[in-house]
């Protein structure tokens, strides 16, 4: 099969949806080509990145070729680009019941960037590295954790160290800890290793705040309110996993998959509950192992980017039989 994938579009999704994916299919035996946007006619399947997808010049050109779009967006623009998509490849539960009205064929692919193990035995030790990489958008709304990070900062030596693209989005400067030291790290494929492996505990902070409350419906005031992003997944999860570090969650769909509370990480949303999940990882280091070793051998032996590709090399053997 003759594979072809064109983007311009940098981004983290691309490092795990191009970079990463194009040894895996060369491995595999497949004919792979980088960005040919002429000649659509010359090849098997073609993948885009959703921002410069172009499904429907390619489909008009090849009708025969399985084309389509990884980690779609969804705007005026390039709904008919979605729609018209033979498959889309998805990062998560959450993404693919949300783009289910707009295409039926849909694949998981986990947007797991490729890392190298590290060996790492936890100890008593007098500072605690809090470790998170993501987007600032967390950041900004994760006001809660600060919280309890400025309060366990009262009783334990905590810094928090945070790891995201400075340089794109700016420095965040909104509901920083008043009392628990941060460090800022600027994203790059180094900084999992230079930085994020030496933290002690991991922590995914996904939820969005909810300004408003539903009256009537039989509605209490203290029913949860969960709000997150449409395109919410499991990625921030993995480099955790293979540097050995435990992780804390938001309860969301994607982590609840991954994640089993209590032996392989905790799954927490109030502010009780990541205090009492923090406060147990900083005190145990024998926790902190077993619980990073649970959750490495769950994904090693459930998801790994290995296990990924074949997934989604039997969906795409399965897609082919259906359009032959």
């Amino acid at each position: 099969m003759k594979v072809l994938i064109n983007t311009n579009y940098d981004s983290a999704g691309t490092k795990v949806c191009v970079d990463d994916l194009i040894p895996k299919f060369k491995k595999a035996g497949f004919d792979v080509t980088r960005n040919d946007w002429d000649n659509y006619q010359n090849y098997d399947l073609i993948l885009f990145m959703s921002p410069d997808s172009e499904v429907i010049k390619a489909k008009k050109k090849n009708p025969r070729a399985l084309v389509g779009i990884m980690d779609p967006k969804i705007t005026v623009e390039r709904r008919p680009e979605v729609e018209k998509a033979d498959f889309l490849m998805v990062s998560s539960l959450e993404q693919r019941d949300f783009f289910l009205k707009y295409n039926k064929n849909i694949v998981i692919y986990y947007m797991f960037p490729e890392i190298k193990e590290l060996a790492k035995e936890h100890i008593k030790k007098d500072k605690i590295i809090i470790g998170y990489h993501g987007n600032k958008t967390h950041l900004n709304y994760m006001s809660d954790v600060v919280g309890v990070l400025d309060e366990l900062s009262f009783k334990y030596n905590v810094e928090l160290w945070v790891i995201y693209n400075i340089k794109k989005s700016g420095r965040w400067k909104k509901n920083l800890p008043g009392k628990c030291p941060v460090k800022h790290i600027q994203w790059s494929e180094e900084s999992y290793y230079d930085y994020l492996s030496q933290a002690d505990i991991g922590i995914i902070p996904a939820k969005i705040p909810v300004n408003f409350f539903f009256k009537g419906f039989c509605s209490k005031r203290y029913d949860y309110l969960i709000r997150f992003k449409y395109s919410n997944n499991p990625g921030r999860i993995y480099p955790f996993s293979q540097l050995g570090i435990p992780v804390v969650a938001d309860f969301l769909p994607s982590y609840c998959q991954i994640i089993k509370d209590g032996y392989s990480g905790f799954l927490v949303w109030s502010e009780k509950g990541w205090h009492n999940a923090l406060e147990r990882l900083i005190l145990r280091p024998e926790l902190r192992n077993q619980m990073s070793r649970n959750l490495k051998n769950y994904i090693d032996n459930n998801c790994s980017p290995d296990i990924n590709f074949q997934k989604f090399l039997e969906f795409l053997n399965s897609l082919k039989y259906e359009y032959c």
